[in-house]
């Protein structure tokens, strides 16, 4: 009771996801069964420099195991 994925579909369906941004170049900051940030690391110089974090997203997952993605907050000093 109160289980937010009894069947694991959200899960599922975040695992399939991650996956494949995987093998986009993506990385993992950090993951629940139902949600993820997911960050891809500057080239170059840009590795250096200060700002917004341009290449970091939320992932979700609904009850029917679709994920999306959006901007996440810039992390916080």
């Amino acid at each position: 009771m109160g289980e937010i994925d009894p069947l694991g579909t959200r899960r599922d369906g975040l695992d399939v996801f991650l996956d494949r941004k995987l093998e986009e170049g993506y990385e993992i900051e950090t993951r629940t069964d139902t949600h993820a940030i997911i960050f891809r690391r500057p080239k170059g110089i840009k590795r250096f420099t200060s700002g917004a974090d341009p290449g970091r997203h939320v992932v979700e997952v609904d009850e029917d195991g679709v994920a999306t993605m959006r901007p996440a907050e810039p992390r916080r000093n």
